[in-house]
């Protein structure tokens, strides 16, 4: 699976995944420590391509093999939907862990008719006023993964997702630390994997 570039607003975007048709769509942001080759070490990218699922992952500013400096929550949602549009992806699924995950939230409040589903992994910015006040007007159908011993976001501040947002399913992942899919990979694929079936049954 080899690095693609394109560039955006200046900055030098690397991505990699699989294009197999245009939905389902999946597109993957990366944790503060991690960037888009996690999602390949894991074979999340592989496995969603032999079901037939397209998937991209990329590098955010900064991180990884882009280039440019590290963005906002806000500024780095910008920068998503460019790549997006860029790239001719109309409509997809948002997968963003930790930092991405606050990112994704960003994404999901402004641009939320361009998703046809979102997925959180224990997501950063749940302190953050702006996506507090906004969280309820996430409709989009939401899968929300937690390590069951997150020593970085405890597993209480979940709540803040599963009271507000209305179409919400919650995981728990048993044992797992913060970047929970890396310890349970397993379940992680399978549990995204039925949420993108029942999203293309609807």
């Amino acid at each position: 699976m080899e690095n693609q570039f394109i560039e955006i607003n200046g900055n030098k975007i690397r991505y990699r995944g699989i294009k197999v048709k245009d939905r389902p769509f999946l597109i993957f942001l990366h944790g503060m420590a991690f960037n888009a080759d996690t999602w390949n070490r894991l074979g999340t990218l592989v496995v969603l391509g032999k079901q037939g699922y397209s998937a991209y992952a990329l590098d955010l500013p900064g991180f990884g093999k882009s280039s440019g400096k590290r963005l906002s929550r806000d500024k780095a949602a910008e920068l998503l939907d460019a790549f997006v549009k860029e790239l001719g992806i109309e409509k997809f699924i948002l997968v963003g862990p930790s930092m991405g995950g606050g990112v994704a939230l960003h994404y999901a409040i402004n641009h939320q008719e361009k998703l046809d589903g979102l997925i959180l992994i224990a997501p950063s910015g749940l302190n953050d006023p702006y996506i507090l006040e906004n969280l309820g007007n996430i409709k989009v159908p939401t899968l929300v993964f937690w390590g069951e011993k997150d020593n970085v976001f405890p597993v209480e501040l979940s709540e803040k997702l599963t009271d507000s947002i209305k179409n919400v399913r919650f995981i728990l992942c048993k044992n797992a630390g913060h970047p929970c899919y890396l310890y349970t990979p397993q379940l992680f694929h399978r549990e995204i994997i039925k949420f993108v079936q029942e999203l293309t049954d609807l």
